[in-house]
């Protein structure tokens, strides 16, 4: 692995818009330990950017199972009054920590209610947990994270089972990583405004196959990928002190970008992924699916449409 830090020069584009303004943070709930995860990210992410927070549960046993009888509905009466009161206790727990809170049940579908959710309160950031522990068929949220993931108009933070959150460690970084594609390469800029108001280092790193490492090019390919990885720190329209830009190599990107972050103790994973679907398995999407469920810190995706004409990336292996 190659590495190079330089200081920034003055901003020579203006970066796709993309709000990098946290000021209503929603955190989905099903009162799961992977939840809990989300809900003390969610806090962290609240007092670090001043944002109002909103939990929501959603409260599917109506649509799925329709009281046909009394004691169906006395038992679905009893499920929602404790969804309420838990929402209230964690209300109670925010206020605790100084965050300004409110709490929300709605029923529907999990994927269209939150979409739903998210468009109608104008939510700038939305934090999810997940339980997985085997890769992709043991998601909790199942096709609602999938949906979610890439047709949330606004940034999703997962706190992936190994996740250690703590976002306001000021000792550990950013870590950004990218595969220069044109619809993903400006979720920098989402990096980059959590590295600022967290004092944190930010790491720029793109991953090569291992068939070229060793070779004729040893040297020159990772310089040449350094100085882009350095091009796309410095125009990323907020000012990043000394990025750390880095190429390393690896079979399967997603252990590659895993193990990167892990040796470097990030507290934060940013990717921007494509809006294809999960369910490919060859897909940027899936990748970073693969990222969330190992990674050792939460993992902060941003999808975009992909544009009318691709272009190839510098390299063989994607985020």
């Amino acid at each position: 692995m190659q590495t190079s830090a330089k200081k920034p020069e003055s901003w020579l584009v203006e970066p796709q818009e993309l709000s990098t303004s946290f000021k209503r943070i929603l955190v989905t709930t099903d009162f799961s330990a992977a939840s809990r995860g989300a809900f003390q990210t969610a806090l962290d992410f609240s007092n670090l950017f001043a944002a109002n927070l909103s939990i929501l549960h959603v409260f599917e046993y109506t649509a799925e199972l329709p009281p046909r009888e009394g004691e169906i509905l006395t038992e679905m009466q009893d499920i929602l009054q404790d969804a309420k009161d838990s929402l209230n206790a964690l209300k109670r727990e925010a206020a605790i920590a100084g965050v300004s809170c409110e709490v929300a049940i709605r029923t529907g579908l999990p994927s269209g209610t939150i979409e739903e959710f998210i468009t109608t309160e104008h939510i700038d950031l939305t934090i999810m947990g997940t339980s997985a522990l085997h890769g992709f068929e043991r998601l909790v949220f199942g096709s609602t994270a999938e949906a979610v993931l890439r047709k949330s108009p606004t940034p999703v933070l997962t706190v992936g089972p190994r996740a250690d959150v703590g976002v306001s460690r000021l000792e550990r970084p950013v870590v950004f990583a990218t595969d220069f594609h044109t619809t993903t390469i400006h979720a920098i800029r989402l990096a980059a405004a959590i590295s600022e108001a967290t004092h944190s280092p930010l790491h720029c790193v793109h991953v090569l196959p291992r068939s070229v490492q060793g070779g004729s090019y040893a040297d020159v390919i990772p310089a040449i990928l350094s100085e882009a990885l350095h091009h796309v720190a410095t125009t990323s329209g907020i000012v990043v002190a000394q990025p750390i830009c880095a190429t390393t190599y690896g079979s399967e990107v997603s252990n590659a970008v895993v193990d990167y972050a892990r040796l470097h103790n990030a507290k934060l994973i940013v990717l921007g992924i494509r809006q294809a679907s999960l369910m490919s398995t060859h897909t940027p999407a899936h990748i970073a699916y693969r990222i969330i469920t190992e990674a050792s810190c939460p993992v902060l995706t941003m999808a975009f449409h992909p544009p009318a004409t691709h272009f190839s990336s510098l390299a063989a292996a994607c985020i």
